[in-house]
């Protein structure tokens, strides 16, 4: 499975955004608070339905936008899929390649993501105790 395009509209920091990747490698480079991170929550938002940053979704509409669409495009066993998640304050809509979805875990079979953030760090450079939790 390869990410193929993104599509966002008043998610986080982008208003607008459409960026076509690379089948092989993709390297994000900014300074602190350009987006790159946000690149990747959309991703995993597509993936999974919700975010590995908040567990308040309205965060992730851009500040002083009513809503936020996220479509990505991946090919997957040499079919083209699109996952489109719009949220506003009140709604929550997913669309897989077109069709709503009824829920969020429809999401699981189609676009795969694993995400490793510094935090995750914290698993075995923290202290005993807290690697425990």
């Amino acid at each position: 499975m390869e990410i193929a395009k993104l599509n966002f509209k008043d998610f986080r920091n982008y208003r607008n955004l459409t960026l076509e990747l690379n089948p092989k490698v993709n390297i994000f480079i900014g300074d602190n608070a350009q987006g790159k991170t946000n690149l990747l929550e959309g991703i995993y938002l597509s993936s999974l339905g919700k975010s590995f940053r908040t567990s308040k979704d309205t965060e992730m509409i851009r500040f002083e936008a009513p809503f936020f669409r996220v479509e990505v495009t991946a090919l997957k066993d040499g079919e083209r899929l699109t996952v489109e998640i719009a949220l506003s304050e009140d709604q929550k809509a997913i669309k897989i390649d077109g069709v709503k979805a009824l829920k969020s875990s429809e999401l699981l079979q189609h676009i795969y993501t694993v995400i490793f953030s510094p935090e995750d760090l914290k698993i075995v450079k923290d202290e005993p105790e807290k690697r425990r939790r």
